[in-house]
């Protein structure tokens, strides 16, 4: 990949991820590429390599448009980080070191002050969360030592903050009770207990679901 391409799939990726596109809405190239400062063909390249990280999708005749999820998507990506995760902390347990668990810990901390903060409103404090969030879940991964699962649960993690947002809100994930969590999971993995490790990264992750999400699951189940 190109100078130019390797920018414009760091440039629009970073759009896609801070919500800048919303979900669903059409990514113009001529004007993409304007803005980005590339060629046409720099961000086809970079296109191409956006929907296979899974974060567009081309449809053809009609152009490429930014990753926009249905209930059932978004509670399979939940169900499958569970899973994947899980695997990721009981392997981070056996084979994680001090300092990424250091860095857990300095996340779980951030997180705490924020929690702290009175200057910041409640959809600017998600906002935040779910960066340092996504910081905690990737270290973790880190932590896992393997390169096919971080493979694999990477695209999960980095789903679009705004494609959720049209299934979540703001104080509907308790940020305090998630975090409090995080602190758990630290604890299990300083043990090197890779049960609990991977138990409490999988309440962590199916907890956070949306409660209507939840209900409907179950309805359907009943």
């Amino acid at each position: 990949m190109s100078r130019q391409s390797s920018l414009a799939y760091e440039t629009v990726r970073k759009w896609i991820l801070d919500g800048e596109y919303e979900p669903g809405q059409r990514l113009v190239e001529e004007d993409v590429a304007r803005r980005v400062g590339v060629s046409r063909t720099s961000l086809r390249d970079c296109l191409r390599r956006l929907a296979a990280d899974g974060l567009v999708h081309t449809a053809p005749g009609r152009g490429t448009f930014v990753l926009e999820l249905d209930t059932g998507e978004v509670d399979e990506v939940f169900q499958l980080r569970s899973m994947l995760e899980g695997h990721g902390a009981a392997l981070a347990a056996q084979h994680g070191d001090a300092t990424h668990f250091d860095t857990l810990a300095r996340v779980a901390e951030a997180i705490d002050e924020l929690l702290n903060r009175r200057d910041v409103e409640e959809s600017a404090l998600y906002a935040q969360f779910q960066t340092h969030n996504t910081a905690f879940h990737l270290t973790l991964l880190e932590a896992s030592r393997s390169a096919r699962l971080q493979s694999m649960a990477r695209s999960l993690i980095e789903v679009p903050l705004v494609a959720l947002k049209q299934h979540t809100w703001p104080g509907e994930v308790s940020v305090r009770r998630s975090n409090a969590q995080h602190h758990e999971l630290i604890e299990a993995l300083r043990a090197r207990d890779p049960v609990l490790a991977r138990l409490t990264v999988q309440a962590h992750i199916l907890g956070a679901r949306p409660r209507a999400m939840v209900a409907a699951r179950a309805a359907a189940s009943s």
